[in-house]
């Protein structure tokens, strides 16, 4: 019988690179490359050992083994008979062994992928004598998008060949193909399923969903959150075994109709909790879902449909000289009517204090909005702060959203220039125009601008209003930065560690607490909770040494000359207090250093010491 064509060509490539007598065993991937091979292929690699044991299962333990390679001809797995694969081990067909023609001339397996099409090489077939006792059947593997991805092949014996080897071996390899396909589409569902729970987990709005059988299958976090609910808990459990419904909520679910925007309350544990809930039923086979959706609270607000609650300027810590004053006048102004602009350095609480001065008001119970300006898009501005009349698309901007009550504007520099100008409209007129819009809207609102920038600078730049800053200006707060109310320093500390709740509460050291008080704090409130963060999370003890805290803090960091400019002024007392400590530092509590750094006797050293009571043994080490 004439050969294939194929087979010919192959005979006549091995004749160039290869000898029919001496056995040169095939190369292979070994240790890191074999490694790094197998995780690419990991996917291949785990459904086609399945497919080759469960096919090896059925074969009744018959003397030959199955083989599956990659495109390129490498053997990833393989599985049959004891015997038949040890003795293909001795030929060097191990894991990672590359079927080339170039190296151990013609075979099944690299035919198959060069051709695209089963076939068999049997005894003689072969072009070196090694493999004519072998006969091997190869079925290359295509993915859903017609690509080779594997070979899959039947190896054993001349002598214990079948007519049926290669049928099977085409059988097996469409069941891989067909198994690749289903894993493919269950990752692709699988992406696309947590693609889907990533966009509802971002939502402004809280998202549930339950079954019809009332059993709750989705929770999105800022559900949880608001319905205080443990989605390890509750999932996959009767909604209401963990939530009492409303009678509003519970008919609408009876009678399956959707609802828009209700304000409702619920009972959990004893708890009421005020929601603006709209609800979906998604009727199916098996009966009717059902998703609700949380709308973010400040549109129940906005309704009237809930007072708010937080922190007044009695909860803020004001024991400095800088402090007590800014409190004074932030009392005088929460009893005003006029728009509020509160200035000062990144991260000193400006924001915390426009909150507080907005309940500290009689308009306390009343909406209180927040926007900040910098993070906000520009194209999206004018939207979100005036509104939209578009049919179908009517929505309350910020200000409409803050009637009745305040508008806290952070980083109001980074306010866009037409809104500047409705921001100032508002202050001047009382009223404001939305986006798409000829309608004016009368509005009741307090506005407390807050910002970081040099606010005259950029008016001379052009890049502020100067008609708006002097509308702000009518009650203006300067907020202290952190290095001129050190005396609060103590009492801010120890709010940061009691919040967190660690038993025993954690306290420093003098040492360490001598390193905070000689800071100066150029990052401010959020320089001191990453301090106090990095402080518990290097401390295995009670008391926090000064090693815990950050480098720049405990070896005495000292600002450059650029950063002295605009600090506040001190005493000299204060001035000798921070000199002292910070020599105490640099010469670890030797007196002699200390003393001949400060160009003072030791005793005189020893005097001032004992005065502002500061022990130098606390610095050794």
């Amino acid at each position: 019988m004439a050969w294939p064509d194929y087979l010919q060509a192959s005979w006549l490539r091995c004749a160039h690179q290869t000898s029919t007598r001496l056995w040169h065993p095939p190369h292979s991937a070994k240790g890191q490359t074999l490694h790094s091979l197998q995780q690419r292929k990991r996917d291949l690699l785990t459904t086609g050992e399945m497919a080759l044991e469960d096919l090896y299962e059925f074969m009744e333990g018959r003397p030959c083994a199955l083989l599956l390679t990659d495109e390129s001809g490498c053997l990833l797995a393989q599985t049959g008979h004891t015997e038949t694969q040890a003795e293909l081990a001795l030929l060097g067909f191990g894991p990672g062994a590359f079927f080339s023609e170039g190296r151990i001339g013609s075979n099944a397996i690299n035919l198959a992928a060069l051709e695209g099409v089963p076939l068999c090489v049997s005894g003689p077939q072969h072009f070196n004598q090694t493999l004519h006792p072998w006969h091997c059947c190869a079925s290359p593997v295509y993915n859903s998008h017609g690509r080779q991805v594997a070979i899959v092949a039947l190896a054993c014996k001349v002598e214990d060949a079948t007519v049926g080897d290669l049928a099977l071996t085409v059988s097996a390899g469409r069941e891989l193909a067909n198994l690749l396909q289903m894993e493919t589409l269950m990752q692709e569902s699988q992406r696309h399923l947590s693609e889907l729970y990533a966009l509802l987990d971002g939502m402004d709005d809280g998202v549930l969903a339950w079954d019809p059988q009332g059993k709750l299958r989705y929770l999105n976090a800022l559900a949880a959150q608001r319905l205080r609910l443990d989605p390890a808990l509750c999932l996959g459990h009767p909604l209401e075994q963990h939530l009492q419904l409303p009678q509003r909520l519970r008919l609408a679910i009876e009678q399956q109709t959707p609802l828009s925007h209700q304000a409702l309350t619920l009972e959990q544990g004893g708890d009421f909790i005020h929601l603006l809930i709209s609800l979906k039923p998604l009727p199916g086979p098996d009966g009717v879902s059902f998703i609700a959706l949380l709308h973010p609270l400040d549109r129940l607000r906005a309704l009237g449909q809930l007072r708010q609650t937080g922190q007044d300027l009695a909860t803020l810590t004001g024991a400095s000289s800088a402090m007590a004053k800014l409190l004074r006048s932030a009392h005088q102004a929460a009893s005003s009517q006029g728009a509020i602009l509160i200035r000062g350095e990144e991260e000193v609480g400006k924001a915390r204090l426009a909150e507080a001065i907005h309940f500290a008001s009689e308009r306390a119970s009343a909406p209180l909005v927040s926007l900040n300006c910098q993070a906000l898009p520009s194209e999206r501005m004018a939207l979100e702060l005036m509104g939209s009349d578009e049919a179908g698309q009517e929505r309350a901007g910020k200000f409409e959203l803050a009637h009745g009550g305040t508008l806290v504007l952070e980083q109001v520099e980074y306010l866009a220039a037409p809104m500047q100008a409705a921001l100032l409209q508002l202050l001047k007129t009382g009223r404001i125009q939305r986006f798409d819009s000829a309608r004016l809207l009368p509005l009741r609102v307090r506005i407390v601008a807050t910002s970081s920038a040099d606010l005259e600078q950029r008016v001379q730049e052009g890049r502020f209003g100067r008609q708006l800053l002097y509308a702000l200006q009518g009650c203006e707060l300067w907020v202290p930065s952190l290095r001129e109310r050190i005396a609060d320093l103590p009492t801010l500390i120890a709010q940061q560690l009691q919040a967190q709740g660690r038993e025993p509460a954690p306290r420093f050291s003098r040492a360490a607490l001598d390193c905070l008080l000689a800071y100066s704090w150029p990052g401010n409130l959020g320089e001191l909770r990453s301090a106090l963060a990095h402080a518990l999370l290097h401390c295995d003890e009670g008391v926090i040494p000064p090693e815990a805290l950050p480098a720049a803090i405990s070896q005495g960091h000292r600002l450059l000359a650029d950063e002295v400019v605009g600090q506040p002024l001190l005493t000299l007392a204060e001035l000798e207090r921070q000199a002292i400590l910070r020599c105490a530092h640099a010469c670890k509590g030797q007196v002699s250093q200390m003393a001949q750094h400060l160009g003072i006797s030791r005793t005189t050293l020893w005097r001032r010491l004992k005065l502002i009571g500061i022990d130098p043994a606390d610095y050794h080490g």
